[in-house]
């Protein structure tokens, strides 16, 4: 017989309707076969049909109680207290100005008052511009001006060590500004290691009258935040104690997504680290609002306001919390334990003591437990396991397309199939006995 192997879409729709009520009886699945067996009694089928439904409503429910924790709470922290191997970053240290350490002889001294209150200018306050002579409504090009104000990192900072060497101040420093003012900023320090005999940063500052501001953040930094308080305003010397708290991930980490791990890792394309992405949050807003930005915060090149555009910013309203922002999923803060003034002639910053413990961050429930989690379910209250589903796969494309083929054929053919009712007994009884009939 010669079969015709590109059925018409009815046969395989009338095949595909047989296979569905063929698998139903034929699955493996718990109670399916017996609710949909029409030679079973109605009462018996309705009982096997809430059960089996039931079972499959469990099952969803249980699904989506586990799928949620998958998304919400899939890492654990703990303590790991193997910290021997630990290499601690130094913080990055901000040494900031206030208005009477900048230079101001090359300013008329009928104008200081304007960058006077323009450089002490916050967000809460109103500057009253119209007391401004007019030529500086427009005047547009304060952070320049108050750079060159700043005195000179290597003026002020000298005798710089590091971990019991001397080191270059003139390259650890350098003048930027900040959101804060404008500071001497150091740069990458390389990390502490428990070997360190001293764990120590110091370094001399030359008199003067009035106290400088410190701030310290996590390296790679661009800046404090706008208006945060000081880690210390002191005439120096003075000693910084500090201890350190470090959170570490394991590898596994980096295959959840950033809305169940909360934090980013390295290889994330939009990585950034928490203070710069909520500083762009905030440069972003008053920029989308005024179209412009207050000199302090012109940093990547934005156009830089006007005196006369500062009343809108008093305006912009700023949700700092809706910024969506994630601390780095290995990440070190610091902590100040003590601060006092210096009995030696020179500024340190130091580390107090060695960590006995740090934060160790695991996957506790990923994808291998979320699998395992689904299939026990799914096991414990329909029997379903893979087979399950290659059976489906079967039956509703292979077996429904050899079926169509085959039934194809036969309609072509006019074959015929007789079902056998009764079988014959293998062994029937062939020796017949016959008995004499007498009268």
């Amino acid at each position: 017989m010669k079969y015709k192997y590109n059925p018409s879409c009815k046969e395989l729709h009338s095949s595909l309707k047989f296979r569905s009520r063929e698998y139903l009886l034929e699955n493996t699945l718990h109670g399916v076969p017996y609710f949909v067996d029409s030679t079973r009694p109605k009462w018996e089928r309705l009982i096997w049909f809430l059960l089996t439904f039931a079972s499959l409503l469990a099952i969803i429910v249980i699904i989506i109680i586990i799928l949620d924790k998958f998304q919400t709470e899939p890492t654990i922290t703990g303590l790991d207290i193997i910290t021997e191997n630990v290499n601690i970053e130094f913080p990055q240290i901000f040494v900031c100005f206030d208005w009477f350490h900048l230079n101001h002889s090359d300013i008329p001294e009928g104008e200081i008052y304007i960058y006077e209150k323009l450089y002490n200018w916050i967000f809460e306050k109103r500057i009253d511009v119209k007391s401004f002579p007019l030529t500086y409504k427009n005047k547009n090009n304060f952070r320049k001006t108050f750079e060159a104000m700043g005195p000179d990192c290597d003026l002020l900072i000298s005798d710089c060590v590091y971990k019991g060497r001397n080191i270059s101040c003139n390259a650890l420093f350098v003048k930027v500004h900040t959101a804060v003012g404008i500071c001497c900023k150091s740069k990458y320090l390389e990390p502490l290691k428990i070997l360190d005999h001293l764990r120590s940063f110091e370094f001399r500052m030359f008199s003067s009258s009035y106290p400088l501001r410190v701030y310290y953040t996590q390296q790679n930094v661009t800046s404090p935040s706008p208006g945060e308080r000081a880690l210390v305003k002191a005439h120096f010397p003075i000693d910084i104690e500090f201890i350190v708290h470090i959170t570490y991930t394991t590898p596994d980490i980096r295959y959840l997504s950033l809305r169940q791990r909360k934090c980013y890792t390295k290889q994330d394309i939009n990585f950034v680290n928490f203070n710069d992405c909520e500083m762009k949050y905030l440069i972003d807003k008053i920029f989308k609002y005024c179209k412009c930005l207050p000199w302090f915060l012109s940093f990547d090149g934005k156009t830089e306001c006007p005196l006369s555009k500062y009343s809108c910013f008093n305006n912009v309203k700023i949700d700092i919390t809706q910024c969506n922002c994630w601390l780095s999923c290995d990440h070190t803060s610091y902590s100040v334990t003590q601060i006092q003034n210096s009995s030696k002639n020179t500024n340190r910053v130091m580390l107090r003591k060695w960590p006995i413990a740090i934060y160790k961050r695991e996957v506790r429930f990923g994808y291998l437990d979320l699998l395992v989690s689904f299939g026990g379910i799914a096991g414990l209250f329909l029997g379903y396991s893979l087979f399950v589903f290659i059976e489906i796969g079967y039956y509703f494309t292979l077996r429904t397309y050899c079926g169509a083929v085959i039934q194809s054929s036969r309609e072509q053919y006019n074959i015929m199939t007789v079902h056998v009712v009764e079988k014959i007994p293998q062994k029937a009884d062939t020796n017949q006995k016959y008995y004499l009939y007498i009268d």
